[in-house]
């Protein structure tokens, strides 16, 4: 029994797992849809030939059977913690479709049942939601069955070849279109390069090229000064823009007047006697753009150098200068002014009036004053290159440049320059009617062009410093004067020297006269001056002197003594029947006189006079013969 019961141990098994339950879930069709898409791909690639070779290849144990695939796909699977938050988030989104698909069917409810209410009202306003019926009437939506018209064969035929004619139209107008767009786009190309090469020649001349400050997409010139004013730095500025043809625009901006010029005109006795043009002008349709960029530097320069010497003009009223409107007027001797105006660019050039002044007064008036003005940038350039100063409360205001005065030292001191030769002149033709000889030693002036040149050459410095310089520095001209008293062995010589600065003019005369005991060697050898006036007067009285020294050392018939040669007297005594007698010599502006009288004798007595006008008292005689008639 043992043994019996032993077996029936053996052969029976007991299993303790509970009966499996059927899963409807998995068994559910949209399950099984959804297995089959993930497994499949869809059902296009399942077929029945395919599922039976599958069932086959399974049999044959060609492929693994799918439990152990779910296995391998269970081992692989995320952690439970992924899993549920991968579920929470399936959960969601199917909850979320629901809802859509809900919505979707509750809004097309509503709309078959809003247009079934004009036929079916009582069975319609069961199904429309309460929202509706509050704000949509019912029986608003109806339906009505339209018949298609039956177009003939013939009319689609037309259509499709009307459609097919306004394909080809249409492809002609885009073809059209590009092959326009084509040669537009060849001529801007070259338009394009034709620009950025005349972009390119002023940049290789020289002019910075950079962007406008409003316009970044521009380009610019910058052909003003940058030592100039701020009101003139800043307009220095021009677009270069882009012509229609291609070619650089120099675009100027909006000036508050029309392009002038300086001009500087001489007037004599309110007549123009000379007249200087601008500088570079340039006319016509064909001129270049660096000409043009140098017309418009020419022209804000001119600008500048006007405002500048009207700001110096207001402090030279004492000097003769007047600021008459926007004109400003130097009066110089003889009835001789000298305006300084900005007159329109056309106006600018004008023909050099009949003058016998050459070169010109005025044209180099006005080149002495752009060189001065450039010269006044060279010095702020050289003011910015120092160290700056301490800082102030107060802006140190802008120093006035010194342009109109060295024009004004040198207009002067040629006016004074010529006035001596005039006066020199003068008395050396007075007394070459009287038979004495009086000529001009040597003349010298400290500016000459072709010695500045010649020094700008051997220093190896620029001729425009050497200019400048020469032209701000005080300037030096002598002229020396041989008196009748000079021989071969003793000379006697007065020598004029004129020194003008910026703030007027120095005289001075010196004597050298080598005679033993003459009147001149015994007066002071450098005498000074206020006054062209005054010097004159000191060479009229050393000429009588002079000559009064002269006359006493002549031998004639009688013998003269001087008694007062600064009164120009003189005394001989009486020689035989010949008494003694007195004689005075007079030398003035325009003429030459003396006068005798004969002592012991009242009413006796006579004169003679030398004139610069050519008329003499009595007949033609010179001074020797004269005074052997006395």
């Amino acid at each position: 029994m043992d043994s019996s019961t032993s077996t029936i141990a053996e052969e029976l098994s007991l299993s303790l797992k509970s009966w499996p339950t059927r899963n409807l879930d998995i068994e559910s069709l949209p399950f099984l849809i959804s297995r089959i898409n993930e497994q499949r791909g869809g059902f296009r690639n399942v077929s029945e030939e395919g599922l039976e070779d599958e069932i086959r290849a399974l049999n044959a144990g060609q492929l693994e059977p799918e439990s152990e695939t779910n296995e391998q796909q269970e081992e692989d699977s995320p952690d439970p913690k992924s899993r549920r938050e991968a579920l929470v988030a399936a959960r969601e989104e199917i909850i979320k479709q629901i809802v859509q698909a809900q919505m979707e069917s509750a809004y097309a409810l509503d709309f078959v049942s809003v247009l079934l209410s004009k036929y079916t009202p009582k069975q319609a306003e069961v199904s429309i939601s309460p929202f509706l019926k509050q704000n949509v009437p019912t029986g608003s939506i109806g339906t009505e069955v339209v018949q298609l018209s039956q177009i003939p064969d013939k009319q689609i035929r037309d259509d499709e070849l009307v459609s097919t004619g306004w394909k080809l139209q249409s492809l002609n107008a885009v073809a059209d279109s590009l092959l326009r767009s084509a040669i537009k786009l060849e001529k801007e190309m070259s338009q394009e390069a034709k620009y950025w090469e005349q972009v390119l020649a002023v940049k290789e001349k020289g002019w910075s090229v950079c962007r406008l400050p409003r316009e970044k997409h521009i380009l610019g010139v910058r052909y003003g000064f940058a030592e100039a004013a701020p009101d003139f730095r800043d307009r220095g500025l021009a677009a270069l823009r882009r012509a229609e043809n291609g070619d650089i625009e120099l675009d100027l901006g909006i000036r508050a007047s029309e392009p002038r010029v300086l001009r500087v005109q001489v007037q004599l006795s309110g007549k123009t006697i000379a007249s200087s043009g601008s500088i570079d002008q340039i006319s016509g349709d064909h001129k270049s753009i660096e000409a043009s960029i140098l017309q418009a530097r020419n022209d804000i320069f001119d600008e500048e150098l006007h405002h500048e010497l009207y700001r110096e003009a207001r402090n030279l009223t004492n000097r003769g200068v007047r600021c008459i409107g926007d004109t400003i007027v130097i009066s110089q001797e003889d009835d001789m002014q000298i305006t300084i105006g900005l007159v329109p660019r056309e106006n600018g050039i004008s023909e050099e009036p009949e003058t016998t002044m050459a070169p010109s007064l005025a044209s180099m008036i006005a080149i002495a004053l752009r060189i001065l003005l450039s010269h006044a940038h060279r010095q702020n350039l050289n003011r910015r290159s120092q160290p700056p100063p301490p800082l102030t409360e107060r802006r140190p205001p802008r120093p006035i440049y010194s342009i109109l005065r060295p024009i004004l030292a040198h207009l002067q001191h040629h006016s004074v320059q010529k006035s001596t030769q005039s006066f020199l002149q003068q008395i050396i033709g007075i007394f070459s009617k009287a038979g004495l000889v009086l000529d001009i030693k040597e003349s010298t002036n400290s500016f000459d062009l072709s010695a500045i040149s010649k020094a700008a050459i051997t220093s190896g410095a620029p001729l425009a410093s050497t200019l400048v310089s020469s032209l701000s520095a005080p300037l030096h001209s002598s002229t020396a004067l041989n008196l009748p008293s000079a021989s071969a062995l003793a000379s006697a010589c007065i020598t004029l020297h004129t020194r003008t600065h910026v703030y007027g003019t120095e005289y001075k005369a010196t004597i050298d006269s080598s005679l033993p005991n003459s009147t001149l060697s015994s007066l002071p050898q450098e005498s000074h001056f206020a006054s062209v006036e005054e010097l004159e007067t000191h060479v009229l009285h050393l000429l009588m002197v002079d000559l009064v020294d002269t006359l006493e050392r002549s031998e004639g018939v009688r013998r003269w003594k001087a008694e007062n040669a600064h009164l120009g007297t003189l005394m001989s005594s009486g020689e035989g029947k010949k008494g003694g007698k007195g004689l005075t010599v007079i030398v003035a502006r325009g003429r030459l006189e003396i006068k005798w009288t004969s002592l012991g004798e009242r009413g006796s007595g006579g004169s003679h006079v030398w004139r610069v006008d050519g008329i003499e008292d009595k007949e033609m005689k010179d001074l020797y013969d004269v005074m052997r008639d006395l």
